[in-house]
C-alpha cells in the first residue's frame, strides 16, 4: 500500500479501509450508501483515495438511477451494441455531442431527456427513424451497419432464421455437428459473428465439392454481408447458455460487434477424418483474413451473387466456389 499524506495531521502515512455509511447529494436528493473509506492510522481521519471515491459516487449514483428508475451503464452499452456502433457513432446518431455517451457508459448519470431517448432506441424502429434524419452524420460503414443490423432485427428476418430449424436442436446430429463446427472456429482469435458465419459457409460448401457432402448439412441464407446458415442465431445462443461460447461485445473503429471465444476444445470426435481435414484447412486459409475481406471475398461467390436476400442457397452452389 502507498503511503499518503493525512489532510488531518499532514503526516506522510499508511491507511487501512473500512466499510462505513456515508451520505452523498445526488440531485437535491441526499443518498446514503455503504461506502469504502481510507482512515488515516496514524489519527484516524478520513483520506481521499480517488478510486475508493469513484466507487462510492457510483454507488449512490446507482440508488438514485434505482429511485428515478433511470438505465443502468450496462442496460446503455447493450442498447448501442444492439446496432452494431461504437460510442461516437451511436452519439450522432442520437444528435448528442461524441463523448455524452462515453460518459454515461462508464457511470455518468445521464439526463431525464437523455434516459428517455435512449430507452426509445431500444425500438428499431425508432433507429429507423433516426437513420433518416441523422444518417448523414454516420459513415457510409456505419450507416450500412446500422442497415444491416436492422434488417436482422426485423421479424421476417428472424423468422427466416429460425423457423423449422429452431426445433431440431439437440436433435439432429447434423445440428450438433455445426454446434462443434461454432466452438472449433471460435478456439480462433478475434472470431467476429461475420467470419464465423463464413468460416461455416466456406467448410460445407468446401467439404460437399471436395466429397460430394456437406460436414453438417445446414441450410444457407443470403444476407447482406454474405452466407449466413439458418440455424446459427439460436444455436449460438444455445451454445453460450450451455458455456460452449462466450459471446464478447468489442470495438473496431467506430463500429461494435460480436466476437465468439470457445470455452473449451472442439469434439472432433464427431467428425470424420476426411471432415476434420476440411475445417483445418478452412481455418489455416483464413485465419489472419479480418471480418471484412472474408465477407468481400464470399460476395464475389456465385452463390451469393446469384441468389436473392434471404433466399436459401442451393447445394449446388458448391460445384462453383472459388476455394479448392
Amino acid at each position: 500500500m502507498q503511503r499518503v499524506l493525512c489532510p488531518t495531521c499532514m503526516r506522510m502515512t499508511d491507511y487501512q479501509v473500512v466499510t462505513r455509511p456515508e451520505s452523498y447529494p445526488v440531485r437535491g436528493e441526499e443518498i446514503t450508501v455503504d461506502s469504502r473509506v481510507a482512515v488515516c492510522d496514524a489519527c484516524g481521519g478520513q483520506i481521499g483515495v480517488a478510486e475508493l471515491d469513484d466507487a462510492t459516487l457510483r454507488a449512490a449514483y446507482d440508488v438514485y438511477r434505482a429511485r428515478h428508475e433511470l438505465l443502468l451503464p450496462e442496460h446503455i452499452r447493450s442498447i448501442r451494441s444492439k446496432y452494431g456502433l461504437g460510442q461516437k457513432a451511436f452519439a450522432r446518431l442520437l444528435g448528442w455531442g461524441e463523448i455524452t455517451l462515453a460518459r454515461y457508459e462508464t457511470g455518468s448519470l445521464q439526463s431525464d431527456s437523455h434516459d428517455a431517448a435512449l430507452r426509445l432506441a431500444e425500438d428499431p424502429d425508432t433507429v429507423r427513424r433516426l437513420l433518416e434524419i441523422n444518417g448523414d452524420r454516420l459513415t457510409e460503414q456505419q450507416r450500412q451497419t446500422v442497415i444491416a443490423r436492422l434488417n436482422e432485427l426485423s421479424a421476417d428476418h428472424e423468422g427466416v432464421l429460425v423457423r423449422e430449424d429452431a426445433a431440431r436442436y439437440g436433435q439432429s446430429p447434423e445440428v450438433a455437428k455445426l454446434g462443434e463446427m461454432m466452438v472449433f472456429f471460435a478456439g480462433l482469435p478475434r472470431m467476429w459473428r461475420t467470419k464465423l458465419n463464413k468460416l461455416l459457409f466456406y467448410a460445407d460448401f468446401l467439404h460437399a465439392k471436395r466429397h460430394g457432402a456437406p460436414i453438417s448439412g445446414a441450410r444457407y441464407i443470403h444476407m447482406q454481408y454474405g452466407p449466413v446458415p439458418a440455424d446459427f442465431y439460436s444455436l449460438q445462443a444455445t451454445l453460450v447458455d450451455g458455456a460452449s461460447l462466450d459471446e464478447v461485445i468489442a470495438e473496431e473503429g467506430d463500429c461494435a460487434g460480436t466476437i465468439f471465444v470457445a470455452r473449451r476444445p472442439a469434439d472432433l470426435g464427431s467428425f470424420g477424418t476426411e471432415e476434420v481435414a476440411t475445417l483445418r484447412f478452412v481455418a489455416g486459409y483464413f485465419e489472419d483474413w479480418p471480418a471484412t475481406q472474408i465477407t468481400e471475398y464470399s460476395h464475389a461467390e456465385p452463390a451469393w451473387r446469384e441468389t436473392r436476400d434471404r433466399e436459401t442457397i442451393p447445394l449446388s452452389y458448391a460445384r462453383s466456389l472459388r476455394l479448392d
